[in-house]
């Protein structure tokens, strides 16, 4: 497979890089998740992308195929790290497939498109009423269809200029996990706090304050460390091994990724020239979704 494909998909070089990263990423999600969903059956960084001078891969987008490339590779990277797409663990790194994180977002767009076709005062009264028969299943499914319903409720309810600039995706932390997190006790743990920086973590991502967003997340990361019997959350990325190997390299994309760019944006000192970090650059609600999972479960 190679960046080609997606000319079938979408055929115009200018539509293509018009849209948000966020778009390029579910457009090569989608083209992954029709092959490559498991580490048997991975898919190489390098073929995905054409391979210039290669006369086995002419270009498709003919003079704007390296600016397309560099876009979707813009794109990959944030699938990446999302946690969306996984290395194989054989591969010595070059080769990925969809993950389960991955196939959940893609199942989650399919279903908020279906909701789309409902529309919200169908979707809310089926929920409401009937459990969510006619319009969604039930578990994740029925939590997703309640998240859809938060999420337009409160995009309706902002201004029309607000609007625009607020972020509009899912929330950064499901509220189905924050309310498991509601549930625990502990003898030896107090959860307020943790609870607390999880609704402002979804506070502030909601309202566009990225860097709000990065440093608590930086704050999540140091304060939970002690539940899995650990001083620093490197420890816990490297030395805690109860949730498996996708768990720990999960937390270790983490610690590499979305932690360094709390720190980054934290004790950056003011400079000539800055860049304003955006929603794709700070979010990583399927890497914390895992930590807090796997925080429920041992604490039950």
């Amino acid at each position: 497979m190679n960046s080609s494909d997606l000319a079938f998909l979408v055929p115009d070089p200018n539509d293509l890089l018009a849209r948000p990263v966020e778009e390029r990423a579910k457009l090569i999600l989608e083209l992954l998740a029709r092959e490559h969903t498991s580490r048997e059956n991975p898919v190489s960084h390098s073929n995905f992308f054409n391979r210039a001078g290669d006369p086995q891969f002419p270009p498709k987008y003919g003079g704007r195929q390296r600016e397309v490339d560099d876009a979707l590779m813009e794109a990959w990277g944030l699938l990446e790290n999302r946690g969306l797409i996984v290395k194989s663990p054989s591969s010595g790194g070059s080769w990925f497939f969809v993950g389960s994180a991955g196939k959940e977002a893609l199942e989650k767009d399919a279903l908020f498109e279906r909701l789309e076709r409902f529309g919200l005062d169908r979707v809310k009264a089926d929920l409401t009423n009937n459990e969510g028969r006619r319009t969604a299943h039930r578990g994740k499914e029925l939590d997703a269809a309640w998240e859809w319903v938060r999420m337009k409720e409160g995009h309706a309810m902002l201004p029309a200029g607000k609007r625009a600039g607020a972020n509009s995706g899912s929330s950064f932390i499901a509220e189905s996990r924050i309310d498991e997190l509601r549930k625990l006790a502990s003898p030896d743990f107090d959860f307020q706090k943790l609870i607390r920086l999880c609704e402002e973590l979804n506070s502030s991502y909601d309202s566009g304050n990225y860097y709000a967003t990065a440093m608590l997340t930086r704050g999540l990361l140091d304060h939970v460390p002690p539940l899995f019997g650990q001083t620093t959350f490197a420890q816990v990325a490297n030395n805690y091994s109860g949730g498996g190997r996708s768990f720990k390299e999960t937390m270790q994309h983490l610690e590499g990724a979305a932690r360094k760019i709390g720190d980054g944006h934290l004790h950056m000192h003011i400079r000539k020239n800055e860049t304003l970090p955006t929603p794709q650059q700070v979010y990583c609600g399927p890497q914390l979704d895992l930590l807090l999972a796997e925080i429920v479960r041992i604490m039950k």
